[in-house]
């Protein structure tokens, strides 16, 4: 395994050679410029700890034979939570709803609804549903979206710990991390604003009047933005595993250069 300095110092001379070889006014040598300053001076001084997420813990259980009453106990831990209970029942309005839409689409109601328009009433009031659900989702998760955003402009030690902790393995350090975590918290709002508009068209409009091609790039960019979220998350530096134990020498060092370039 690389260390965490050879893995920093070969990405940031890569970046650095593709930032003079285009135009220094260009916005993205600017950001290259914004992120490099923020990876370099501020995430390395910052120590990490170690925080063991729900999926880690999940993963590690079934990583052996399975444990049925630490399933059951960890199952009643997580329903404990008023908000986890309110998560559940969401989920099951989204799969029932998923699914007899499905059903009216591929045409296995048509016997238990003949009529047509009948058919096509269903079909408008569970789309209707399924929209009012996911907007809701996304009411409830774009005040936490918009703070880790700006939580990234300000990258204050204090930020770092929670964006970590958010976003990275384990919650330590990451090459490039502040770059990584806007990608990532981008397409996270990206997606909110797509669902908002995907229900300002569903709720202002009649069927018959929506224009088809704004709704289907709105659902588009709505399912597509947070999945590549989650992959990105997943496959990027975000969540690999990184040597990051630091000599304490080195990382007074970077504090004491860090706080020379603020004065």
């Amino acid at each position: 395994m690389r260390s965490q300095r050879e893995v920093v110092s070969n990405e940031n001379s890569q970046r650095l050679k593709s930032i003079n070889s285009d135009n220094l006014d260009s916005p993205s040598a600017k950001f290259h410029q914004i992120a490099d300053r923020r990876d370099d001076q501020f995430s390395p001084t910052v120590p990490s700890t170690s925080n063991l997420h729900l999926r880690q813990r999940i993963t590690k259980l079934f990583s052996r034979k399975l444990d049925w009453a630490a399933i059951r106990k960890m199952c009643k831990e997580w329903f404990k939570n008023p908000m986890n209970i309110v998560f559940f029942i969401w989920i099951v309005c989204v799969v029932v709803s998923s699914i007899i839409m499905l059903l009216l689409i591929t045409g296995a109601l048509n016997h238990a609804i003949p009529n047509k328009s009948q058919r096509d009433t269903w079909n408008e009031v569970i789309n209707q549903i399924l929209n009012v659900l996911f907007t809701l989702l996304c009411l409830y998760q774009h005040p936490q979206r918009l703070s880790h955003f700006n939580l990234l402009m300000r990258w204050r030690p204090e930020d770092i710990f929670r964006m970590r902790k958010a976003y990275c393995k384990n919650g330590t350090y990451k090459p490039n991390e502040w770059t990584h975590m806007m990608v990532v918290v981008v397409l996270l709002n990206l997606n909110c604003f797509a669902q908002y508009a995907l229900c300002g068209l569903n709720l202002g409009y009649k069927r018959s009047e929506r224009p088809a091609i704004v709704v289907g790039i709105c659902s588009f960019v709505a399912v597509l933005a947070p999945a590549i979220a989650g992959v990105y998350c997943t496959h990027s530096p975000l969540g690999k595993d990184y040597d990051t134990k630091l000599d304490n020498n080195e990382a007074q060092v970077r504090k004491t250069a860090v706080k020379s370039k603020q004065c």
